[in-house]
């Protein structure tokens, strides 16, 4: 399917031409027209990757939703990284970077990972599993694989005993008994104390 330029908007409507539509009485000043970037990427803009030293790629995104939790409001913020998990290894420790909060903690509330796999020589193509354990994995042999029941893959949110508790370190965490490699994708939602300051940096 042919994808719409970033600035068609929405109803379908050339970015050159005036939009003239039929308004509902329940509209008001506050009505926005949305483009299909917009719909991609959310309205407040895209995240920006900053690179790591572990050729890591991460950033966050301050998001719109705001969430009420014990009549205490949030603001909610996305975290995203892609990590090339080679040479293979048996085990993987890929620093993300850190979160660093003016107050409060933070809380993850949404998880949409995924890890990449070669399988050139198995079914074909790549294969695509959640951040878990079971996980499909590859190696030299280029066949995917699940990672054991005897290990393990994990986002890892490491607070630091002599850090305060408005530190975070955000690490990508795999092993298993066998060496492997592969691509994880991280993108997960958090949310923090409304109005603190939340400050990212590459690791």
């Amino acid at each position: 399917m042919p994808t719409p330029p970033n600035n068609e908007q929405f109803v379908g409507i050339s970015a050159a031409q005036d939009l003239n539509e039929k308004a509902s009485r329940l509209t008001n000043d506050k009505r926005q027209i949305y483009t299909y970037s917009d719909l991609l990427s959310g309205s407040t803009g895209a995240t920006t990757l900053e690179t790591g030293t572990s050729l890591q790629s991460a950033g966050i995104q301050k998001l719109a939703g705001v969430y009420t939790v014990g009549g205490v409001q949030y603001d909610s913020y996305n975290l995203k990284c892609w990590a090339p998990l080679r040479p293979e290894n048996t085990a993987h420790v890929i620093p993300i970077g850190s979160i660093e909060v003016g107050a409060g903690n933070i809380f993850f509330i949404n998880n949409r990972s995924n890890v990449e796999a070669v399988d050139f020589n198995g079914f074909g193509g790549y294969t695509n599993s959640p951040i878990n354990v079971g996980a499909m994995v590859d190696d030299l042999s280029d066949v995917a694989r699940p990672i054991s029941s005897a290990g393990l893959f994990y986002i890892n949110q490491e607070n630091i005993p002599t850090f305060p508790v408005t530190f975070n370190a955000m690490y990508i965490v795999a092993a298993d008994t066998l060496p492997f490699e592969c691509d994880a994708y991280v993108d997960v939602d958090f949310i923090c104390q409304q109005g603190t300051s939340v400050e990212f940096t590459i690791l």
